[in-house]
């Protein structure tokens, strides 16, 4: 009886996760298209002057 009941508690925890995961997904997939339809371009690292020596 213990072990069934581990068995689902650790299933809860997987199906918990899944759908967190599931939704991240979501979310990166709407920031990924958020930046892709950005009329100006994200700076290029390479382009910026390195800072002053102090």
């Amino acid at each position: 009886m213990d072990m069934e009941l581990a068995v689902e508690q650790l299933n809860q925890v997987i199906i918990r996760h899944e759908q967190t995961i599931e939704q991240l997904l979501q979310k990166v997939d709407a920031y990924r298209a958020q930046l892709q339809s950005l009329d100006t371009p994200i700076a290029n690292l390479a382009d910026e002057p390195p800072p002053p020596h102090y």
